[in-house]
Formats: C-alpha cells, sequence, structure tokens
C-alpha cells in the first residue's frame, strides 16, 4: 500500500531535516580528514602507502565540495525513491562494503533504530525494515562510498578513510537518530509495543 499524502509529506520532511544534520557531520568529517590521513602517513612505514595517503589528501582536499554535495544527492534520491516506492540499483559489491562498515554503528544503536523503523512502517504502512531507510546506518554508508566513487576515489580510498568516517560521522549519528524518533513519536507514529498496549487500553 502506498503512503497517503500526509504521511508521505511528514517523512519526506523529517528525512530532509535529518539529512541536513547528516550533511553537517560529513563537514566536520572532512575538516578533520587531514589530520587524520597525517596520522596515517606518520604510523606507516611503507613509502608508497604514505604517498597514496598523501595524494588521497590532496584529492579529498581538491574535491571536498563536490564529495558533500554527490553525497546529499545520493540521500536525497533514495528517500524520494523509498518514499514513492521506486525501485534502485544497488552496486551489491559496495552495499556489502557499506555494511561492514557500518555494522558496528547498527549494533551500537539497535534498540533506537529499531523503535525508528518501526514509527516509519507504522507511517508508510509497511514492514519494519531497520537496514534500508533512507538515513540507516547501511545506507549513510552506501551513500559516501558512492559519492566517492562518482569521483573515481576507488575502493581501497574508502578503506583508508572508514576509520574517520566511522568517528565522525556514523559515531556521532546518536543525536540524529533521537531527535528523529521523538519528532515520529509526536507525529502520532508507533512503535509495535505502543500500537498494542494502545489496543489493549481500548478494547
Amino acid at each position: 500500500m502506498s503512503i497517503g499524502v500526509g504521511p508521505r509529506n511528514r517523512l519526506g520532511a523529517l528525512f530532509l531535516e535529518a539529512s541536513s544534520e547528516i550533511t553537517k557531520l560529513m563537514d566536520g568529517f572532512y575538516s578533520n580528514i587531514e589530520d587524520g590521513l597525517f596520522e596515517k602517513v606518520y604510523a606507516n612505514e611503507d613509502r608508497n602507502e604514505q604517498q597514496r595517503i598523501v595524494e588521497l589528501m590532496r584529492e579529498i582536499r581538491l574535491r571536498r565540495s563536490v564529495l558533500v554535495r554527490t553525497f546529499l544527492q545520493h540521500i536525497q534520491k533514495n528517500t524520494e525513491d523509498w518514499i514513492l516506492e521506486r525501485g534502485r540499483s544497488d552496486s551489491l559489491e559496495a552495499q556489502a562494503q557499506a555494511e561492514g562498515i557500518a555494522s558496528r554503528c547498527s549494533a551500537h544503536f539497535v534498540p533506537l533504530l529499531q523503535s525508528i523503523s518501526e514509527r516509519i512502517a507504522h507511517a508508510a504502512d509497511r514492514e519494519p525494515d531497520r537496514e534500508h531507510f533512507p538515513i540507516s546506518p547501511e545506507r549513510i554508508t552506501y551513500h559516501f562510498i558512492m559519492s566517492c566513487r562518482s569521483l573515481s576515489l576507488d575502493r581501497d580510498a574508502v578503506y583508508v578513510v572508514e576509520d574517520l568516517f566511522d568517528r565522525f560521522v556514523l559515531g556521532r549519528l546518536g543525536a540524529v537518530y533521537g531527535k528523529m524518533n521523538s519528532q515520529l513519536m509526536e507525529a502520532g507514529f508507533l512503535t509495535v509495543v505502543e500500537r498494542a498496549k494502545l489496543s489493549a487500553t481500548s478494547v
């Protein structure tokens, strides 16, 4: 069943607000990435690897604004596709890489992500799906990977910076998710347990 206009508009607004906050985290990630990559250069004794990291640092510095803009475009398109129930043509290899990078974040936020996914499912009249709503850790990481690949930064480049991405983006999603969960609850979208309790009290 498709989402009604009211819930669809409400979800779209919430996703847009959350996407803006996530983009700020991405700006912070790119602001701190040079220091993080310098640490990797000094910690690595392989001269070829050092040179590769320096070149990556230079490339990111030059193309930072494009990377952030492309990342946001991916999130916005994914959100629109999700709301309108359009199919996706994801790269399975990039999706697997994203799931690996996001696994620790997803495990850390399990209760909160489950609550959000159930509230979204209530709003959208769908089954809960903790991994595939537009701003899940897996989807955010997938969009990051694809923004890098759109500028010809390869899989290995993502592996070089994945710990920094985890620290500055994934590790700071708690406030974003907490706010979204509260907004969904205030809008009247309930978790499975809350709906069951409501049904029980209305009998």
